[in-house]
């Protein structure tokens, strides 16, 4: 039995474990090397819209770019995905605006802080375990292995670093269509809205924070974050990619956090959840 039980936590470990893809730039010079190894031009267009690139378009660039054997739709696509990158970086005007694009993420939105109303909620790494402990162990010896393990996700430390004095706090989640995204901003290429996360309210230890993330005996497991102590938001969409989260009711003083609750792409892991604190006058 507690061979089953160990199995099974081995299995809720590996959902969370270490795993970050290696972001690939794509440049003038690894287009020319793609060219001259005699990839088709369609095969290099599609590398092009499927990479983070910095191109050099400069007049002497593209000379550069012809005389190695790069086709003419090759260094066109090269220019408009230059182009998109350029508007992208003229659109965003005002960064204390939530409702300019930025680096994908979280945000917490302050109007009342003029300096830095915008503020990046950081990821968190956690990890998993069972609790229980001598308990557990003999309630499942006397109900023959009904009795449930839970299996708790564990933040390090009493409280998050982000910590908001208001109970009505408003977030920003901003969203990239990027099929090449980094270990740290994938959620936010796979996941489309806010809908795919959800927010929990963290038990509070000495020493750390945890959630319950499934449960298991000897004759199965089950995973999922419950109802309970699930808290439910409000979600407008400002404009594509970016949503505003807002909360019906005031939060609790407390601790939270946000996390991925959709499948876990091949490759990814869901081994961060991005926290804070409410310590707002209720």
């Amino acid at each position: 039995m507690k061979i089953n039980i160990l199995i099974i936590i081995l299995a809720f470990v590996s959902v969370f474990a270490n795993a970050q893809s290696k972001v690939d730039t794509l440049t003038n010079e690894k287009v020319i090397k793609l060219s001259k190894l005699g990839l088709q031009t369609s095969v290099i267009i599609s590398k092009i819209q499927t990479s983070y690139t910095l191109f050099d378009v400069s007049t002497e660039a593209l000379i550069k770019l012809s005389d190695n054997g790069v086709s003419a739709d090759v260094i066109n696509e090269m220019m408009k995905v230059d182009s998109k990158a350029q508007i992208a970086v003229a659109n965003q005007k005002d960064m204390n605006d939530p409702k300019t694009m930025r680096k994908t993420g979280i945000y917490l939105y302050d109007s009342n802080d003029k300096a830095k109303p915008i503020k990046r909620v950081n990821p968190t790494v956690i990890s998993t375990n069972s609790s229980g402990g001598f308990g557990t162990a003999l309630a499942q010896h006397y109900s023959y292995g009904l009795a449930k393990d839970k299996l708790k996700s564990n933040l390090s430390g009493k409280n998050s670093r982000m910590q908001i004095n208001n109970n009505n706090p408003v977030f920003y989640f901003y969203f990239e269509n990027n099929s090449n995204p980094g270990g740290d901003d994938w959620f936010f290429a796979t996941a489309t809205s806010p809908n795919e996360f959800v927010l929990v309210k963290l038990d509070e230890k000495k020493d750390s924070r945890e959630v319950v993330v499934g449960e298991a005996n000897a004759y199965g497991s089950s995973s999922g974050i419950s109802n309970k102590i699930k808290v439910p938001f409000d979600i407008e969409e400002v404009t594509e990619g970016i949503y505003k989260v807002t909360f019906t009711q005031a939060l609790m003083n407390g601790e939270y956090c946000f996390l991925y609750a959709s499948s876990t792409p091949t490759s990814y892991s869901n081994n961060k959840v991005f926290d804070f604190g409410i310590a707002g006058n209720q």
